[in-house]
């Protein structure tokens, strides 16, 4: 009957382990050159994409811009049609066209009212004539 040894001396097979681990992970020149590359191709490709997204943003800024310079000067363009529709020769036209007829100078009458007892009076009737 056999003994397996590799049960008998456990701790010595964990540093034996831990020495070939050490070996393995050592690093000679050819290694570092290669972390080095791989780390800078990482670099360059995050410049890259900052780079992309910051020119995505102007774009997105510009075009921006000009729909708020379009919408401005519609705003303009809407404000010059209602002062237009606003003004006095504008409607003048606008009634006569519709068959409105102008006024006429009328006599007007003011009268001056009073309370007596309760109840209200005319005092006085006063006539003017534009």
């Amino acid at each position: 009957m056999a003994i397996p040894l590799r049960h008998l001396f456990p701790l010595q097979q964990v540093r034996q382990q831990r020495w070939e681990l050490g070996r393995y992970v050592q690093m000679d020149a050819s290694r570092g050159y290669i972390v080095a590359a791989i780390f800078l191709a990482i670099l360059g490709l995050a410049t890259i994409g900052q780079t992309v997204r910051v020119a995505q943003t102007g774009h997105e800024i510009d075009k921006l811009l000009r729909e708020q310079t379009k919408l401005e000067r519609e705003y303009k363009s809407m404000l010059l049609q209602i002062a237009d529709a606003q003004s006095i020769t504008r409607i003048e036209t606008y009634a006569t066209e519709s068959g409105m007829i102008p006024v006429q100078d009328t006599e007007v009458f003011y009268m001056v009212l009073r309370s007596e007892q309760g109840r209200i009076v005319v005092s006085q009737q006063v006539e003017q004539t534009p």
